[in-house]
């Protein structure tokens, strides 16, 4: 089976009684090399002043090197990701993972079901491109790496 990580996104807003900083900190945990923030400025549904802090990753070698270390991060944690496959993996093969925004700030990471997070999503592809693949894909990706 092929097996292809296309892209990884990682995502954080930055609320107005948060510091930018702070966040793309609590970001910077997530990298095992240096990167770069794209900010965009936005409004909350009340009018307040937001930020939304991403990173895209699609050169192979950075793919590799963030999900190996993704996974070492994550430790036994990674047996969840499996455990909840169903409700983290869409049909066109984008893994959704949450990151406590917080925990990752006292660098640990931990992940989350919501609320304030760092969201990452990983687009897998397979060949055929069924979920059964993909489920496959994403067991093998996280007990072999990439």
């Amino acid at each position: 089976m092929r097996i292809k990580i296309e892209r990884i996104n990682v995502s954080a807003i930055v609320h107005s009684t948060e510091s930018q900083d702070k966040v793309a900190e609590a970001m910077s945990i997530l990298f095992p090399f240096e990167f770069e923030i794209l900010v965009s400025k936005a409004k909350g549904h009340y009018g307040n002043e937001m930020a939304f802090l991403e990173v895209e990753l699609k050169r192979k070698e950075e793919i590799s090197k963030f999900w190996n270390y993704l996974i070492e991060l994550l430790g036994e944690q990674k047996y969840q990701i499996l455990e909840m496959l169903d409700n983290l993996l869409d049909d066109s093969g984008v893994l959704h993972l949450r990151i406590d925004k917080q925990k990752a700030y006292l660098k640990s990471v931990y992940l989350a079901s919501g609320g304030d997070t760092i969201v990452l999503k990983a687009k897998i592809v397979t060949y055929p491109l069924k979920k059964e693949k993909l489920k496959e894909a994403v067991k093998k990706l996280i007990e072999d790496g990439y």
